[in-house]
């Protein structure tokens, strides 16, 4: 397992990289473009996954640690993106707040001994699940939101 999670978290760590790769030097009319009337535009996403890391994330994954079996309350991320504070939403901004989170993140994870990753935490979505468990969701959330941004930019230059 222990081969497998590193793997995880160095995907952790290149998705900063990635996400500046494909969006650095954007201008709003591509970051705003959304392909369809519901779907997310890449400042969308760029907003999300700073929430996500600062408010999800990194915090279930604390509880986990640090809680006896916690009981993890789902989010409605669509009804929180509508009531954000959107104050630093300009491309920098979120690319700065992102990395941030994400170094603090990884922070966390990094002095995480082997008895913390066999921890466990209930979700109604995913029920009884590890932090283990929990880090490959996050991994997994990462190469969603980079492929759906990279699906983003392919539908604008169009």
């Amino acid at each position: 397992m222990a081969i497998v999670r590193e793997k995880l978290i160095t995907q952790l760590e290149q998705t900063n990289s990635a996400l500046v790769k494909l969006v650095n030097g954007l201008e709003d009319n591509a970051l705003d473009f959304k392909p369809e009337t519901d779907s997310w535009s890449i400042r969308e996403i760029l907003a999300h996954l700073v929430d996500d890391e600062m408010y999800v994330m990194r915090l279930r994954l604390v509880r986990i640690v640090r809680e006896d079996l916690p009981h993890l309350v789902p989010h409605d991320e669509k009804k929180w993106y509508l009531h954000r504070n959107n104050s630093r939403d300009k491309l920098e901004e979120l690319l700065e707040d992102f990395s941030i989170q994400r170094r603090a993140s990884l922070g966390i994870i990094q002095m995480m001994r082997e008895s913390d990753w066999i921890r466990e935490g209930i979700q109604p979505e995913y029920g009884q699940f590890s932090a283990e468990k929990w880090l490959e969701k996050w991994a997994g959330h990462d190469v969603v939101h980079l492929k759906q941004i990279s699906q983003n930019l392919a539908a604008f230059q169009k």
